[in-house]
Protein backbone atom coordinates (compact mmCIF):
# COMPACT_ATOMS: atom_id res chain seq x y z
CA UNK A 1 0.00 0.00 0.00
CA UNK A 2 2.99 2.16 0.95
CA UNK A 3 4.39 1.69 -2.56
CA UNK A 4 1.35 2.35 -4.67
CA UNK A 5 0.99 5.47 -2.38
CA UNK A 6 4.28 6.74 -3.04
CA UNK A 7 4.18 6.70 -6.75
CA UNK A 8 0.50 7.91 -6.86
CA UNK A 9 2.03 11.12 -5.24
CA UNK A 10 4.59 11.41 -7.58
CA UNK A 11 3.01 11.12 -10.23
CA UNK A 12 0.87 13.90 -9.32
CA UNK A 13 3.64 15.73 -8.24
CA UNK A 14 5.21 15.82 -11.69
CA UNK A 15 2.47 16.29 -13.95
CA UNK A 16 1.56 19.28 -11.88
CA UNK A 17 5.43 20.59 -12.03
CA UNK A 18 5.14 20.66 -15.72
CA UNK A 19 1.80 22.10 -15.77
CA UNK A 20 2.93 25.29 -13.92
CA UNK A 21 6.21 25.28 -16.09
CA UNK A 22 4.24 25.18 -18.95
CA UNK A 23 1.69 27.81 -17.80
CA UNK A 24 4.55 29.86 -16.00
CA UNK A 25 7.10 29.63 -19.46
CA UNK A 26 7.17 31.59 -22.86
CA UNK A 27 9.45 30.66 -25.76
CA UNK A 28 12.65 31.51 -24.07
CA UNK A 29 14.86 28.95 -21.41
CA UNK A 30 12.58 28.23 -18.60
CA UNK A 31 14.29 28.90 -15.27
CA UNK A 32 13.59 28.76 -11.74
CA UNK A 33 13.57 32.08 -9.77
CA UNK A 34 13.68 30.81 -6.85
CA UNK A 35 13.50 27.24 -4.76
CA UNK A 36 13.09 26.56 -0.53
CA UNK A 37 12.34 24.36 1.71
CA UNK A 38 11.48 24.33 5.20
CA UNK A 39 10.36 22.06 8.39
CA UNK A 40 7.66 21.76 10.16
CA UNK A 41 7.96 21.62 13.97
CA UNK A 42 4.60 22.99 15.73
CA UNK A 43 0.79 23.10 15.18
CA UNK A 44 -1.45 24.91 17.26
CA UNK A 45 -4.99 24.39 17.75
CA UNK A 46 -7.41 26.82 17.89
CA UNK A 47 -10.54 24.64 17.92
CA UNK A 48 -11.95 23.45 21.07
CA UNK A 49 -12.41 20.03 19.23
CA UNK A 50 -13.00 16.96 21.17
CA UNK A 51 -10.66 16.16 24.54
CA UNK A 52 -10.57 12.96 24.64
CA UNK A 53 -9.40 12.75 21.02
CA UNK A 54 -6.52 15.31 21.59
CA UNK A 55 -5.40 13.03 25.12
CA UNK A 56 -4.22 10.88 22.35
CA UNK A 57 -1.95 12.70 20.29
CA UNK A 58 1.27 11.50 20.98
CA UNK A 59 3.40 14.03 20.65
CA UNK A 60 1.49 16.60 22.12
CA UNK A 61 3.06 19.22 24.39
CA UNK A 62 0.33 19.85 26.95
CA UNK A 63 -2.12 17.65 28.28
CA UNK A 64 -5.33 18.94 26.22
CA UNK A 65 -3.32 18.46 22.79
CA UNK A 66 -3.44 22.11 22.45
CA UNK A 67 0.52 21.98 20.93
CA UNK A 68 1.74 19.12 19.11
CA UNK A 69 4.76 18.15 17.44
CA UNK A 70 3.86 17.59 13.79
CA UNK A 71 7.65 16.98 12.03
CA UNK A 72 7.63 17.37 9.02
CA UNK A 73 9.76 18.51 5.46
CA UNK A 74 8.41 20.88 2.31
CA UNK A 75 9.85 21.27 -0.93
CA UNK A 76 8.95 24.33 -3.49
CA UNK A 77 9.73 25.49 -6.84
CA UNK A 78 9.04 29.39 -7.41
CA UNK A 79 8.39 31.12 -10.45
CA UNK A 80 8.30 35.30 -10.99
CA UNK A 81 5.65 36.52 -13.00
CA UNK A 82 7.04 39.79 -14.90
CA UNK A 83 3.20 40.48 -16.44
CA UNK A 84 1.64 40.28 -12.90
CA UNK A 85 -1.89 39.12 -13.60
CA UNK A 86 -4.23 39.89 -10.62
CA UNK A 87 -1.28 41.81 -9.00
CA UNK A 88 0.60 38.18 -8.34
CA UNK A 89 4.06 38.38 -7.97
CA UNK A 90 4.95 34.27 -8.79
CA UNK A 91 3.58 31.13 -8.69
CA UNK A 92 4.61 28.28 -6.66
CA UNK A 93 4.75 24.82 -6.58
CA UNK A 94 5.38 23.02 -3.18
CA UNK A 95 4.72 19.37 -1.99
CA UNK A 96 5.29 18.48 1.71
CA UNK A 97 5.21 15.25 3.57
CA UNK A 98 5.22 14.22 7.34
CA UNK A 99 3.50 13.46 10.05
CA UNK A 100 -0.17 14.55 11.59
CA UNK A 101 -1.14 15.78 15.15
CA UNK A 102 -2.01 11.39 15.68
CA UNK A 103 1.24 10.88 14.10
CA UNK A 104 -0.08 8.85 11.10
CA UNK A 105 1.54 9.68 7.46
CA UNK A 106 0.21 13.10 5.84
CA UNK A 107 1.04 15.54 3.69
CA UNK A 108 -0.03 18.14 0.34
CA UNK A 109 0.33 18.76 -2.90
CA UNK A 110 -0.08 22.39 -3.64
CA UNK A 111 0.00 25.03 -6.67
CA UNK A 112 -0.60 28.80 -6.29
CA UNK A 113 0.04 32.11 -6.61
CA UNK A 114 2.17 34.47 -4.57
CA UNK A 115 1.62 38.22 -3.40
CA UNK A 116 4.57 39.77 -1.78
CA UNK A 117 4.30 42.92 0.76
CA UNK A 118 7.34 44.84 1.82
CA UNK A 119 7.42 45.35 5.70
CA UNK A 120 10.97 46.36 6.25
CA UNK A 121 14.39 47.40 4.41
CA UNK A 122 14.92 43.23 4.88
CA UNK A 123 11.47 41.90 6.30
CA UNK A 124 8.78 40.87 3.51
CA UNK A 125 5.44 39.20 4.11
CA UNK A 126 4.31 36.78 1.25
CA UNK A 127 1.45 35.36 1.50
CA UNK A 128 0.03 32.67 -0.94
CA UNK A 129 -3.13 30.93 -2.84
CA UNK A 130 -4.19 28.40 -4.70
CA UNK A 131 -5.65 24.65 -5.19
CA UNK A 132 -4.19 22.01 -2.69
CA UNK A 133 -4.81 18.34 -1.89
CA UNK A 134 -4.18 17.45 1.48
CA UNK A 135 -4.20 13.85 2.36
CA UNK A 136 -3.26 11.55 5.83
CA UNK A 137 -3.56 8.28 6.65
CA UNK A 138 -7.04 7.33 7.71
CA UNK A 139 -8.25 8.27 11.13
CA UNK A 140 -10.57 5.36 11.42
CA UNK A 141 -7.89 3.53 12.18
CA UNK A 142 -6.86 4.80 15.11
CA UNK A 143 -9.57 6.28 16.04
CA UNK A 144 -12.45 5.26 15.14
CA UNK A 145 -14.80 5.98 17.93
CA UNK A 146 -14.00 9.49 18.59
CA UNK A 147 -13.87 11.49 14.81
CA UNK A 148 -17.73 10.85 13.66
CA UNK A 149 -17.59 14.79 13.91
CA UNK A 150 -15.44 14.93 10.91
CA UNK A 151 -17.87 13.03 8.85
CA UNK A 152 -18.64 13.94 5.74
CA UNK A 153 -15.49 16.74 5.16
CA UNK A 154 -12.63 14.07 4.14
CA UNK A 155 -13.22 11.70 1.57
CA UNK A 156 -11.56 8.11 1.54
CA UNK A 157 -11.43 6.15 -1.59
CA UNK A 158 -10.35 2.64 -2.83
CA UNK A 159 -9.39 3.74 -6.19
CA UNK A 160 -7.64 6.90 -4.93
CA UNK A 161 -5.22 6.90 -2.38
CA UNK A 162 -6.56 3.80 -0.61
CA UNK A 163 -5.88 4.24 3.29
CA UNK A 164 -5.68 7.61 2.92
CA UNK A 165 -8.35 10.41 3.71
CA UNK A 166 -7.74 13.60 1.09
CA UNK A 167 -9.29 16.78 0.56
CA UNK A 168 -8.86 19.19 -2.10
CA UNK A 169 -9.27 22.77 -1.05
CA UNK A 170 -7.97 26.74 -1.70
CA UNK A 171 -5.70 26.80 0.64
CA UNK A 172 -2.00 28.57 1.27
CA UNK A 173 0.14 30.07 3.58
CA UNK A 174 1.67 32.89 4.93
CA UNK A 175 5.73 33.82 5.20
CA UNK A 176 7.54 36.12 7.04
CA UNK A 177 10.76 36.69 5.59
CA UNK A 178 13.94 38.03 6.80
CA UNK A 179 16.76 39.04 3.81
CA UNK A 180 20.20 37.96 4.82
CA UNK A 181 21.68 38.27 1.06
CA UNK A 182 19.42 39.54 -2.31
CA UNK A 183 19.51 35.56 -2.95
CA UNK A 184 19.02 34.03 0.52
CA UNK A 185 16.22 34.24 2.85
CA UNK A 186 15.32 32.60 6.17
CA UNK A 187 11.47 32.61 6.32
CA UNK A 188 8.92 31.77 9.35
CA UNK A 189 5.75 29.62 7.42
CA UNK A 190 2.46 29.20 9.24
CA UNK A 191 -0.87 27.62 7.26
CA UNK A 192 -3.45 29.76 8.68
CA UNK A 193 -6.52 27.31 8.88
CA UNK A 194 -7.91 30.08 11.28
CA UNK A 195 -11.02 28.00 13.35
CA UNK A 196 -8.99 24.52 13.23
CA UNK A 197 -5.34 24.64 13.39
CA UNK A 198 -2.14 26.77 12.78
CA UNK A 199 0.52 24.74 11.30
CA UNK A 200 3.97 26.24 12.16
CA UNK A 201 7.64 26.29 10.29
CA UNK A 202 10.76 27.32 9.75
CA UNK A 203 12.38 27.30 6.25
CA UNK A 204 15.13 28.85 4.07
CA UNK A 205 14.99 29.94 0.33
CA UNK A 206 17.54 30.68 -2.37
CA UNK A 207 16.77 32.76 -5.69
CA UNK A 208 18.80 32.96 -8.74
Amino acid sequence: MDILWHHKIIKLGITLCFLMIFYTSSASLVFADAIGASMTILSIHTKPGMLALREQYPRRIDAEGNFVITPGVEGYYQRQLPSRPWKTDAMRFALGVGYDCADLKSGYVHLGGRWVFPWTEHIKLDIGLGPSLFFRESWTKRFEDLVSDEEGFWIESDSFLPGYQHKWLIGGNVELLYEFTPNLHAFWGVVPAVVIVFVNSLGVRYSF
